[in-house]
């Protein structure tokens, strides 16, 4: 029997994933901030933030500009592609959080925080790896060099309910829940205990009336240089929350970021890789894998995924990167992503369908909780839908070849047995033990899941592929008394694209 609650809360997930399947993460951040700035310019009409709206718009045009010529100067001298929306994210961070321009100091010193945000994620880097958030970076500079220090001023209760309606989409999408919420709670609990007056109201009016909802949810998850695995979340989000609250070390906002960063580093790095590409294969009806070599002293989990960068003279709204699942398995010698190529492609996998053997390109961010469970005794059930079939070709192969036997039924969902993919592997896994079944006509429901899997209340669940499929088949389950708890989801934003 279902459970309301899970029903429900799988309904309110579904929409905020109905609203992100529309944009790639970037984008989504980069139309966050944008409206954060409408808002605030709406706000500064009716004296409802400290600023005049000429002086946050002189500040933005500025920021812009800098950030835009620095960062072509820069990633075009050093040869590195770049994210078309990274500058702007930054220089739009930094708009909402610098003292405007008033005079020639706060000139030089907006300019400079723009300056070495886009110069520290090439400049300070290590193997190829960039250290410092930008936009903390930057605000930095701003203070310890020119003495302007940042106003944080879009921490209002003018802007407060958007950054909270923003933040939960943007929270969402990056799966940063965790990291934000544990920061929120310590920082609760650190007020609680460490005023003697104000009580709630106090409480409330730093919640609403300062920095720290901004800080949480934008600078803290900031997916580069935060940490990639989740069991880094909490070491890091401690320590920063730690430095942030702790007044008589005198650290800024940015600078307990920045001892943050330095963490994620030395820790729990986001190694950015470049790897050559070897070659293309056609699975199925318009599903190709991209292979490329492997880099060295390099590792990650069946499951897993990465951040591939082209390099692109245009691009066209969702920018030249993208999450790919390796679909590789650890055991095999090159890294492979496998994408599905609709007839009229994005410009990044037109880009990616051009690539000569040999040509390079940047992977980075090994990433993802999608993965195998430590107890091999533990019964799963993986779902997949089209394209999501590719984590489960990197689990079923790595078990393989390490000759690991485990209870696991594979229902592969595809629209035609054309577009059914890695057709000899399944039938090799199969031989192995597992139990491959397919799914050509219809969709995986309820009654197919009762009727494919019988023990469906005893297994483990992992869904994998397009929005609309990992919805409808969450929604399957649940009506069939499978807790969330036994309900493990990956899917693909912008799967058709």
């Amino acid at each position: 029997m279902a459970n309301p609650i899970s029903v429900s809360v799988q309904k309110m997930t579904g929409l905020m994933d109905r609203v992100n399947d529309r944009f790639t993460s970037y984008r989504l951040v980069l139309y966050f901030l944008l409206a954060l700035l409408t808002w605030a310019l709406i706000g500064s009409f009716f004296k409802r933030v400290p600023y005049n709206w000429h002086e946050i718009v002189f500040t933005a045009v500025i920021l812009s500009a800098v950030c835009y010529v620095v960062n072509k100067a820069v990633s075009s001298f050093m040869d590195i592609p770049t994210n078309r929306e990274s500058w702007l994210i930054s220089a739009l961070i930094l708009t909402l959080i610098l003292t405007p321009v008033t005079d020639r100091k706060s000139f030089a010193a907006v300019t400079a925080a723009g300056v070495a945000a886009m110069a520290s994620k090439y400049v300070i880097t290590l193997r190829k790896s960039h250290i410092f958030n930008p936009a903390a970076f930057g605000a930095f500079i701003a203070g310890r060099v020119f003495g302007v220090y940042p106003a944080w001023w879009v921490g209002t209760k003018f802007i407060t309910p958007l950054i909270v309606v923003g933040g939960i989409l943007v929270l969402r999408k990056v799966k940063r829940f965790q990291m934000a919420g544990v920061f929120l709670a310590f920082f609760v609990i650190y007020l609680i205990f460490s005023s003697s007056t104000g009580g709630v109201h106090l409480l409330w009016l730093e919640l609403i009336s300062t920095q720290v909802l901004f800080f949480a949810i934008v600078m803290l998850t900031e997916p580069l240089t935060s940490p990639a695995t989740a069991r880094f979340y909490i070491p890091y989000t401690l320590l920063v929350v730690i430095f942030y609250c702790i007044t008589r070390l005198r650290l800024s906002p940015e600078e307990a970021l920045l001892v943050g960063n330095v963490f994620t580093f030395i820790f729990a790095a986001n190694r950015r890789y470049e790897v050559k590409f070897i070659k293309r294969i056609r699975e199925a009806e318009g599903i190709f894998s991209y292979i490329f070599s492997l880099p060295p002293k390099f590792s990650f989990a069946a499951g897993q995924y990465m951040e591939l960068t082209l390099a692109q003279r245009k691009s066209d709204s969702r920018g030249n990167r993208r999450y790919l699942t390796v679909s590789a398995a650890p055991t095999e010698p090159g890294l492979m992503f496998t994408v599905k190529e609709p007839q009229n492609p994005s410009a990044f996998k037109r880009r990616l369908a051009s690539l000569a053997p040999g040509e390079k390109v940047l992977v980075s961010r090994v990433a993802g909780s999608f993965t195998l469970p430590k107890d091999n005794n533990k019964k799963l059930a993986f779902l997949a839908g089209g394209v999501g079939i590719t984590p489960f070709r990197s689990m079923l192969k790595s078990l393989m070849d390490k000759n690991e036997k485990r209870d696991i039924t594979l229902l592969y969902s595809a629209n035609s047995p054309d577009e059914l993919s890695y057709k000899n592997l399944l039938q090799k896994a199969a031989a192995f033990g597992f139990n491959i079944d397919y799914v050509t006509q219809g969709h995986i429901d309820s009654p197919k899941i009762q009727s494919k899997i019988r023990d469906y209340k005893q297994r483990t669940f992992y869904i994998s592929g397009p929005y609309g499929f990992v919805n409808a088949a969450e929604a399957s389950l649940l009506q069939l008394g499978v807790g969330y708890d036994n309900i493990i989801t990956d899917y693909f934003p912008g799967y058709g694209d």
